[in-house]
């Protein structure tokens, strides 16, 4: 050999043992075996071809159907962390299951000992749920067996069936980085950051350890190991200290110490030139980076500076900084470093507790007396925008599956809460409730991710659990709203209870002072509200809950932030009252209903933001005022525009449909004040009508019989007639209300809307705050009066007109207890009554008729029907308190029958030859015997000029008619003999207009009355 290529073999032999690795392992499985690993308990591992992560063979777990722990380990003794660099590489992969605090695993990198489940294992190591409550990827030092610290923590939240490539790295000083490739292998790794720990450096183990359930035995695997160290290069090397940094947001400015990077192995002067990131997402204004280049003249480290701003948004935000080197010449390190930068504003809702796990005993958190694994699970939200917050559209999810929406009109005030429970009916709860839409919150108790996403699906704020949520008891904030989630029995100040939602958690008082009226109505006394806790701060939340026997009246000064009244709820103001009013009226169905605001300053900008409303012919939706100047009924209703900003009027009626069942929301000022001038208008003379959409503008029932006394009697006659319409949504018909009415009906609810109808010279309607009633003690009052309510059914729709006998009512029109069927519409299905006595053609078709309590049998009550040829209808009653012995009949004039219809189940149906409309068939008839009614009443027979040529006679019995008519000097100017077919009709001659007097002889007898023609 010629000595100068013994020198060149020479020197590549120095080089590659001055750069040479020592590598300790290198397991690809492939060959079959275990040599070179131990396992803790023999059998608990192999080397298997079942399902490997990459060729043909990885390591797997071994075990099925049992519980417990297991772990292998492999010596790297001839590691050297203290002067080399050191890297660990594999592929590690769980089964069908998600990690929890029962089922987790980690490797240990280093270890001092060889038993890795020994309770004085000193090392370092990578995993999942080694604290037992993170799914996240994280790096760990590990003392004396247990986690000591987090060094590097990833974003990978690991799951169900994941594989994932993982490299380590640690130099020779002690900085380590976590990369991972989340979809196996080690193709795509991408650095979850670095950051520097030298406590331990010993290098006598590697291994992996498993605890695991029965369920969740022999499903782990690990394949592709490399465990190797290298001595460090002699280079120049340039590097960011860290990979990350984190820094705290304040109310002012914050200057930071800076971002280091460091030189080592020095030879020339190199510069390096930092720059931002594009992918950072801390706004311009949100900082200061000082991005001069620096000049390294030394082995030394330099600061690029750093200021955080204080801003207005609750974002935590990230500063992405790379550099390289413009000038010299270095090897890089860490050439990306990552600030984040925590926000000191709270995000716009916090999670301030939750319940995943009730107890099987004591567990009803939502108060309705039972105890439901799933329906007392709960989510307790507050809103800390510092404002009010409409959460309408917001979700609640899971990791998995949608669990809650919030239905438009959700609003919270500010500092208010909501709590979302996953069923039941949440009752004395001190807060805004809501039940899941989904029929569950789903919470895990294994372990969960809490997710709520704005109305475009942004995530506002989120929070995840481990097996901590599994012990039988609430999850909340210690302290509210900033601090950290413990167990509520480690809640300082308020560990002696498992749950409070609606309250705070360290002095268990609700977050709305909420009025339970256990006491009166009174407002101001302590023991109407539940804990006694009247309001007493501007800062106040105000809740008055449905379904309450007492309702509060405030006789003096009230100023506080907000007041939400459920549905059918009520609140008398007898003085100023200050912050903003929430009324809700729950719509059951997607019919339609009639609504008012029972609230001042309601526009529709916050009516269409606030409430989902159907849509109709673009741009229409489906709100509308009434307009009675229409010729038509289909133009009268004026549908506002899906922009709309119009103000609705205080004391106005509106038409509404929502796009699926819920709550309407109303929101502004509390009314306090009469209303005197609220307009009325009368197009009957044109070609509209008379009617008015009006509505009750207080968050309290107002009287119908006070209303109506203030605007149809005592000098005040406003309307044609003392009655008020309002729509049933369930029969699709209008009911009528006046001053015979009771109960509930005796009430205009809150938020509801109602028809009058105006008398032609009146202008305004009054509605006053003296007509204010909480309503629900007067709604129960016993009813001993007699009433007939007579129904008319089809295969589809039932209609009714009522007849109530009363003291002091006669058998003509008597104004405030009889009343019309709503005459704003076309009806094409209807049953009414007329007046006993005989009157003239234009006289009211009732739907309530009031008849004296007395002489029954001698009163015959005109039926009216309006029902189309062909169609099968029935007649049925519903009696109430008629004198014992009496009985209630129906007589067909046309069928020659009586039907009795006051026994249980009774009807009396017949399909109809001809169409009906109006009055003569069909007579009501309140007698001791059916006996008593072969004699027909001519007294019911109606005689009616229908035009200036024709009178019709309704009402006639079977059989031969004869008409004569006489003027009053006695003369005979029409004789007509004919054949009774119920109603006929009578052409009349050439006749001057007046009095004249009919002679009706019948098969039942004879009639004489006197008629007016025009």
């Amino acid at each position: 050999m010629k000595h100068k290529n013994f020198l060149k073999i020479l020197a590549i032999t120095l080089f590659s043992s001055f750069f040479s690795y020592s590598q300790t392992i290198s397991d690809d499985f492939e060959d079959g075996n275990l040599t070179g690993w131990t396992e803790g308990t023999s059998g608990d591992w192999t080397n298997s071809t079942s399902s490997p992560i990459t060729g043909t063979r990885s390591l797997k777990h071994n075990l099925s159907s049992v519980s417990g722990e297991s772990y292998i380990y492999h010596d790297i003794s001839a590691l050297d962390l203290t002067n080399e660099d050191t890297s660990w590489q594999f592929n590690l992969a769980n089964g069908a299951w998600d990690p929890s605090g029962s089922n987790k695993f980690w490797v240990y990198l280093t270890a001092n000992e060889t038993d890795l489940s020994s309770s004085t294992v000193d090392g370092y190591a990578v995993g999942v749920n080694l604290t037992g409550t993170s799914d996240i990827l994280t790096l760990w030092k590990v003392t004396n067996g247990a986690a000591d610290g987090a060094i590097v923590t990833s974003s990978l939240d690991w799951g169900s069936g994941d594989t994932v490539g993982i490299k380590v790295t640690r130099s020779s000083t002690g900085t380590w980085e976590l990369s991972i490739d989340s979809d196996g292998g080690f193709d795509s790794l991408v650095s979850s950051g670095s950051a520097v720990n030298s406590d331990y450096t010993h290098d006598g183990s590697f291994g992996l350890f498993f605890e695991f359930t029965s369920s969740r035995a022999g499903l782990l695997r690990m394949d592709d190991i490399t465990v190797q160290g290298a001595a460090p290069s002699s280079d120049p090397s340039v590097t960011f200290d860290t990979a990350t940094s984190a820094e705290n947001e304040t109310d002012s400015d914050v200057v930071t110490s800076g971002v280091p990077i460091t030189l080592s192995n020095y030879n020339t002067d190199v510069t390096i030139t930092a720059t931002i990131n594009g992918s950072s997402t801390a706004e311009a204004g949100d900082y200061t980076l000082d991005v001069t280049p620096l000049t390294f003249d030394a082995n030394e480290t330099l600061v690029l500076p750093l200021t955080i701003k204080d801003d207005t948004d609750s974002d935590d935000e990230t500063i992405v900084i790379n550099f390289t080197v413009t000038s010299g010449t270095a090897d890089l390190g860490i050439s990306t470093h990552t600030v984040t930068i925590t926000d000191n504003e709270l995000p716009n809702l916090v999670i301030n507790e939750f319940m995943a796990d009730p107890d099987s005993t004591n567990g009803d958190a939502n108060g309705d007396g039972s105890v439901d694994s799933f329906d007392d699970e709960f989510i307790e939200i507050y809103n800390a925008s510092g404002g009010e917050l409409n959460i309408g559209g917001y979700t609640i999810e899971d990791s998995s599956v949608l669990t809650h929406t919030f239905p438009k009109g959700t609003i919270l005030p500010t500092a208010g809460t909501i709590v979302v429970f996953g069923g039941g009916t949440p009752t004395n709860i001190p807060s805004l409730t809501q039940v899941s839409s989904e029929g569950s919150v789903s919470l895990n108790n294994g372990g969960d991710t809490i997710i709520i996403k704005d109305a475009g699906g942004t995530i506002v704020t989120s929070y995840t659990y481990g097996s901590e949520g599994g012990n039988n008891i609430s999850l909340a904030r210690n302290p509210d709203l900033t601090g950290g989630f413990v167990t509520h029995d480690n809640v300082t100040g308020n560990g002696g209870v498992l749950f409070s939602p609606g309250r705070d958690n360290t002095d268990n008082t609700g977050f709305y002072n909420t009025w339970s009226g256990t006491t009166n109505n009174v407002w101001s006394t302590a023991t109407n509200w539940l804990d006694s806790d009247n309001p007493s701060a501007a800062s106040d939340n105000i809740y008055i809950p449905s379904g309450l026997t007492n309702y509060p009246t405030a006789s003096s000064t009230v100023t506080v932030n907000a007041t939400f009244i459920g549905s059918g709820a009520s609140l008398i103001a007898q003085s100023t009252y200050s912050g903003t009013i929430y009324y809700q009226r729950n719509l059951g169905t997607t019919n339609w209903y009639l609504v008012s605001s029972p609230v001042g300053g309601e526009i529709m900008t916050d009516m269409r933001a606030n409430n989902d409303f159907a849509s109709g012919t673009a741009p229409n939706i489906g709100f509308a005022p009434y307009d009675n100047s229409q010729a038509s009924s289909n133009d009268r209703w004026d549908y506002f525009a899906n922009t709309a900003t119009t103000a609705l009027v205080d004391g106005k009626g509106y038409s509404t449909k929502l796009a699926s069942a819920g709550n309407i929301t109303f929101s502004g000022s509390m009314n306090v004040s009469d209303f005197t001038s609220i307009n009325l208008s009368d197009n009957s003379g044109g070609s509209g009508n008379a009617f008015n959409l009006m509505g009750n503008p207080y968050p309290s029932f107002i009287s119908i019989s006070s209303l109506l006394s203030a605007n149809d009697s005592g000098g005040n006659d406003l309307l044609t007639e003392s009655t008020i319409w309002i729509w049933n949504e369930e029969t699709s018909t209008y009911d009528q209300r006046n001053s015979a009415t009771i109960g509930a009906n005796a009430f205009i609810a809150p938020g509801q809307g109602f028809f009058v109808n105006a008398d032609g010279a009146s202008t305004t309607f009054n509605i006053t705050e003296a007509m204010q009633s909480h309503g629900s003690g007067e709604s129960f009052q016993k009813n001993s009066r007699t009433e007939i309510k007579l129904f008319l059914s089809d295969e589809s729709k039932i209609r009714k007109s009522e007849i109530y006998y009363l003291n002091g009512t006669t058998t003509n029109f008597d104004n405030g207890y009889d009343s019309s069927i709503f005459g704003g519409i076309t009806n094409d299905f209807q049953v009414y009554t007329k007046h006993v006595t005989n009157s003239n053609v234009n006289e009211q078709e009732l739907g309530i008729q009031s008849l004296p309590n007395s002489n029954y049998e001698n009163m015959v009550i005109p039926i009216g029907v309006i029902a189309d040829a062909n169609k099968e209808i029935a007649f049925s009653t519903e009696v109430t308190n008629l004198p014992e012995g009496l009985n209630v009949y129906l007589e067909d004039r046309t069928a020659n029958t009586f039907t009795q219809l006051d026994e249980e189940n009774s009807e009396y149906k017949i399909t109809l030859t001809e169409k009906l409309d109006g009055i003569g068939r069909f007579y009501l008839h309140t007698k001791s015997s059916a006996l008593n009614l072969k004699e027909v009443d001519l007294n019911s027979i109606r005689i009616y000029q229908t035009t200036n040529s024709n009178l019709m006679i309704a009402g006639l019995p079977q059989g031969k008619s004869t008409f004569k008519l006489f003027n009053l000097l006695g003369k005979e100017v029409l004789n007509n003999s004919f054949a009774s077919s119920g109603n006929n009709k009578i052409v009349l001659p050439n006749l001057a207009s007046g009095i004249y007097i009919v002679q009706l002889e019948t098969e039942s007898g004879k009639l004489n009355k006197k008629i007016t023609l025009e």
